[in-house]
């Protein structure tokens, strides 16, 4: 699960920075290490959920927003395929069935057209 241990911390470094807290002033909130908040933003630390939960206090969020993964800046380079797929995935989780399908017929005709642009 090394994907989701990145994804995590990207989305702890987003939620630090839209709160203007530097890593120093969150990891004292959190009675962190700052060296240690920097691997898990990088996605360096597989974190327990005891120290999921410090981070979520220090910011004050619930746990569910670190999983929330709409936000992220999609032009950043170390997101591979599986990445974006979980993300996607993610983002149409909670729609309806019909919106699902909806989503669906208009990627293949994305890809339809996009198809024919190639040949």
């Amino acid at each position: 699960m090394e994907s989701l241990v990145k994804l995590v911390g990207s989305n702890i470094k987003e939620i630090r920075k839209m709160k203007k807290l530097t890593q120093e002033e969150l990891a004292e909130k959190c009675g962190l290490q700052t060296s240690y908040l920097a691997g898990v933003e990088r996605g360096d630390r597989n974190i327990t959920i005891q120290t999921l939960e410090k981070i979520t206090e220090g910011l004050k969020e619930t746990p569910s927003s670190i999983f929330k993964f709409d936000s992220i800046n999609f032009d950043n380079k170390y997101f591979e395929k599986k990445e974006l797929i979980m993300i996607l995935q993610n983002l149409i989780e909670d729609k309806s069935e019909a919106e699902v399908r909806l989503i669906l017929n208009i990627a293949n005709e994305v890809f339809s057209t996009y198809g024919k642009q190639k040949g």
